[in-house]
């Protein structure tokens, strides 16, 4: 409950933040759809950006688009989307008037142009790339039914989650074979899990606050650092592109014994897409799951709490402040008589641990953007 009011102390302060953020209204809009040149097929998902501007958009399920309020003048109007080539528009918003501006777009012969991928620590364009990276992206996450990263990384050639301990879950993920400490976790590019975090950590990040998951496999990993030997998976967080709010819950029974996970997660954007926020949060119960009733636990009692947030506020046109944070607390006991205190048992693993992280990463392009200077500071 203390958790809930928290959160909801939260929301209420960023949608103030937001709503004092936003520009004054001009009712100046612009509307409109996508659709794939030929078919006639709508796009759904592409982005749509009125250049100069802070103002930009995805397109929903349906391939629709609306962007409020935007200021009056002669803009150029984009829309790109992976695998299309990309498609502007001169475009002249009056106040209160709404103009309907469609696209067609046409399937680019050259996708791999498209790919962005960060092999080398930076963005580059897969064909440039000295090392191959692997993407994990939300549609896979919801095709398997994936709650945590733990469960989705199993769908990957290469890599495999194992559990060495029955009574205490521990768990490790092997890449090209290679044991758990070869393998380097990253959160948005920056290594901020300890090797503890390493070995329970991968249940306690929900798909739902992940963007996609870059998976390097091989020597390349080495950029790195000395524990990416074996691989590196870098888990890129969500960013908010909408206002929405999705909750969601898994509950699963084996022989008696119930695992229930239930995840959140909410996207709020201000009327001149000039400021974001996306929060996420997973609370997880699991009883512990004694299969051959010998009175000790093959798979561990588990309960987590994971929240979070990730927020930006646009300085510029393409300059941006973007901060993130993400609280995880866990406890685990595996062993038998969990009626009783650790001490008093025959076998007793058990762990309670709160990890707090965050980051702060401002990015500054030039006018002609053909520059750009990044710090951030991380803990």
């Amino acid at each position: 409950m203390y958790t809930i009011q928290a959160w909801s102390i939260l929301l209420c302060a960023v949608f103030s933040c937001l709503q004092q953020s936003a520009q004054p209204r001009t009712d100046a809009n612009l509307t409109g759809h996508i659709v794939k040149k030929g078919t006639h097929d709508h796009i759904p998902y592409v982005h749509v950006t009125l250049k100069g501007t802070t103002h930009g958009v995805v397109v929903d399920g349906s391939g629709h688009y609306f962007l409020k309020n935007l200021p009056e003048g002669t803009y150029t109007l984009a829309a790109s989307g992976m695998g299309y080539t990309t498609q502007e528009k001169e475009v002249t918003l009056t106040a209160r008037k709404t103009i309907e501006v469609n696209f067609e777009l046409e399937e680019s012969s050259i996708l791999v142009d498209q790919i962005v991928v960060s092999a080398n620590r930076q963005e580059t364009n897969r064909r440039e790339a000295p090392t191959i990276v692997h993407v994990l992206n939300t549609q896979l996450f919801e095709s398997t039914a994936s709650n945590n990263l733990s469960d989705a990384l199993n769908y990957q050639s290469g890599l495999r989650v194992e559990f060495n301990c029955s009574n205490c879950g521990v768990s490790q993920l092997r890449i090209n074979g290679l044991e758990g400490q070869y393998s380097q976790i990253l959160l948005d590019s920056r290594p901020i899990f300890s090797s503890l975090a390493n070995v329970y950590g991968l249940e306690q990040i929900p798909t739902s606050m992940i963007e996609r998951v870059e998976v390097i496999r091989g020597g390349g990993s080495a950029l790195f650092g000395a524990n990416a030997i074996g691989g590196v998976v870098n888990i890129i967080t969500k960013e908010p592109t909408r206002n929405s709010v999705a909750i969601s819950n898994n509950t699963q029974r084996i022989d008696g014994t119930w695992d229930t996970n239930t995840s959140f997660n909410g996207s709020f954007v201000s009327d001149d897409y000039r400021a974001g926020l996306y929060v996420f949060g997973m609370i997880r119960d699991r009883e512990g799951y004694d299969r051959n009733d010998d009175g000790f636990t093959e798979i561990p009692k588990l309960g987590s709490e994971t929240v979070g947030f990730r927020g930006y506020y646009k300085t510029g046109g393409y300059s941006k402040l973007t901060a993130e944070y993400h609280h995880i607390r866990e406890f685990r006991r595996g062993g038998d008589q969990f009626d009783r205190p650790p001490h008093e048992v025959k076998i007793a693993e058990q762990l309670r641990h709160k990890i707090d992280g965050g980051g702060l990463k401002y990015d500054l392009w030039s006018a002609d953007q053909k520059h750009r200077e990044n710090g951030y500071i991380s803990m």
